[in-house]
């Protein structure tokens, strides 16, 4: 029932905003993906972390939605995704958003983005596939092997609403007095079949290191909250520090929860590092507005990802 409402609320958000749900079959997945802005933008593929669904960037999409074609796949059941778990692996994630990067925005490389898990889905992606993506934007990424791994997991795993208080405390400095309500939110989320199935599978060879970071030959945007006590900020220092091309924003006073506490503060941080990092002449496909954009049966970014034939 949590996860019906969870994905209901998550569907309608993104309608607000003119996004369409399509669903893409991935092996025994049926993703939930979500579909919209300009056809022919800029690809964005955008990847949630823990506990969340896609809904976690809608303080970006507004912003986002004038420039950038985008897709947000669901990758637990949280936002609607079924399959043979719960959730997937970090490893099958990372295939998965692979397969959803191919079928939706086919010879276009999309600027891959991800939010704390994920971020680290995305890093394994781009390592499995160094052609994925064109840019990184890692927010407060998971998966850097060198940090303190008992700490952050008794953070995330939790049975009382007490103990949820201090992974609350780590995602925000000084959450909006409108964020309070989430507090049961998240307590329901991270005690659901998702989460628990996400803890329950994921590996110390899942994390990445220095050389494996050496290896992504793309741009990547690091934005950090300067007082995450989940990921630390110092982690984000060693991740710039090993990536050939990377620029890190840590926004004060923000924490774990970094585009929700300061928006705005976020919102420009990505505008910096598509600045930084500009897409190459023709990334986006153009299109004239009488052009029926393949894939989608009203032509103006609707319908589905094309799906294969074999």
């Amino acid at each position: 029932m949590f996860s019906r409402l969870f994905a209901a609320a998550t569907a309608a958000g993104h309608r607000s905003l003119g996004l369409r749900r399509e669903t893409l079959v991935a092996g025994p997945w049926s993703l939930r993906v979500h579909r919209g802005g300009r056809p022919g933008g800029e690809p964005w593929l955008l990847l949630h972390g823990l506990g969340a669904t896609s809904g976690t960037f809608l303080p970006l999409l507004r912003n986002l939605l004038p420039e950038a074609e985008v897709a947000l796949p669901e990758l637990s059941e949280l936002g609607g995704t079924r399959g043979p778990r719960p959730a997937p692996t970090v490893v099958e994630a990372a295939e998965l958003v692979a397969e959803v990067a191919r079928r939706c925005f086919p010879g276009r490389p999309p600027t891959l983005a991800g939010i704390s898990l994920g971020g680290w889905t995305a890093v394994r992606a781009q390592l499995a596939h160094p052609g994925l993506a064109a840019r990184l934007l890692l927010v407060v990424p998971g998966g850097w092997r060198d940090q303190d791994w008992r700490r952050i997991s008794g953070m995330v795993r939790f049975e009382t609403l007490e103990e949820a208080r201090v992974l609350w405390r780590a995602l925000f400095v000084a959450p909006h007095w409108w964020m309070r309500p989430a507090r049961w939110g998240l307590f329901l989320a991270y005690r659901s079949a998702a989460v628990r199935a996400i803890l329950a599978t994921v590996r110390e060879d899942d994390a990445f290191d220095g050389a494996d970071l050496a290896r992504i030959d793309v741009p990547v945007g690091l934005i950090w909250g300067a007082e995450d006590r989940l990921f630390r900020a110092e982690v984000g220092e060693a991740m710039r520090r090993a990536l050939p091309r990377a620029t890190l924003e840590a926004i004060p006073a923000a924490a774990h929860g970094v585009q929700w506490e300061r928006p705005r503060e976020f919102v420009a941080a990505v505008a910096r590092f598509r600045a930084a990092f500009p897409l190459p002449a023709g990334a986006g496909r153009e299109q004239d507005p009488e052009r029926r954009v393949p894939g989608w049966p009203d032509g103006r970014g609707g319908g589905r990802c094309p799906r294969p034939t074999t």
